[in-house]
């Protein structure tokens, strides 16, 4: 039954990988379609709730409040410094150092929460899932890297890391019961929703002509949101059954594996045989890892 789940949470993040790569191609207002997306995810956890929502974020506790704030803070944040790394240094190296970050979460899930159970075949296939993100995505030819533009893809590394992080240990050590779940991925849209709000209002100040609303920007939001709330959903359902050390690795080494086999064949994208050894080692680690659920 763990696997289907796992199954799901993938087909999940590829949908939301999709929804990024139209939004890109319409070269839609960014600004505008990640905060729609924020609010329809947070009006999609609400109806999930049911009709005790009122009653229950009443009853949520301040441990609930502080990583709601916290997590939603790093979701908009994580952004941010996702599209300025990309364009100072580069898809290839914020991307790999993105998904690379799954090694926080998993060495917090060993050495923290004590998720030990077949420790040897979980670092052997997360060497591989590492080995395979830099082969599959980083480009190396032509990427000057200074200590400067450094300093972001790291960032992306690091807060990718924490929001993996903050996601499983708040599962583990603040929320309670499964209504809580919920409860937390509302807080954390709503932070997203808020501070998404204001990149829109300091948007349309600097960028008057280019800001100005546009019907496709919320079909397209619509449509990511949709997907970020079940992918966020399945994030703490998996944890919960399996632990980080496992779902992480399997997620982030799928989704990249996946995702190269769809640029191929509907986006048109060429690999290199560097980057097909890097989808095969990928295919490993995953069947390495799975293997210990």
């Amino acid at each position: 039954m763990n696997i289907i789940y796992l199954i799901i949470h993938i087909l999940f993040a590829l949908g939301m990988f999709i929804s990024l790569k139209i939004i890109d191609t319409k070269n839609l207002n960014k600004y505008q379609t990640i905060t729609i997306n924020y609010i329809i995810a947070f009006i999609l956890t609400a109806v999930s709730h049911g009709s005790s929502f009122a009653t229950d974020l009443a009853g949520m506790t301040q441990g609930m409040y502080i990583a709601s704030l916290w997590v939603g803070f790093l979701f908009i944040l994580s952004f941010v410094l996702m599209s300025f790394s990309t364009e100072r240094a580069g898809i290839g190296l914020t991307t790999a150092l993105n998904k690379m970050a799954v090694v926080i979460p998993v060495t917090v899930g060993i050495l923290y929460l004590g998720q030990n159970d077949n420790i040897g075949e979980k670092i052997i296939g997360i060497i591989l899932a590492l080995i395979s993100f830099v082969l599959i995505l980083y480009k190396g030819k032509g990427e000057k890297i200074t200590l400067v533009t450094l300093a972001l893809p790291v960032s992306v590394f690091l807060v990718s890391g924490l929001i993996d992080t903050s996601m499983e240990i708040t599962n583990k050590k603040v929320l309670v019961v499964d209504s809580h779940q919920e409860l937390f991925l509302m807080g954390i849209f709503a932070t997203a929703s808020l501070i998404g709000i204001v990149t829109i209002l300091y948007d349309r100040i600097k960028n008057t002509e280019k800001a100005s609303f546009q019907f496709k920007n919320l079909i397209w939001g619509a449509v990511m949101g949709t997907f970020n709330f079940l992918v966020s959903k399945m994030i703490l359902v998996n944890v919960g059954l399996m632990g980080g050390s496992v779902v992480f690795p399997v997620h982030n080494a799928s989704v990249v594996m996946l995702t190269a086999l769809i640029g191929m064949f509907f986006f048109k994208e060429k690999f290199t045989a560097r980057q097909w050894s890097g989808v095969i080692l990928a295919i490993i680690s995953v069947i390495i890892i799975a293997g210990t659920i």
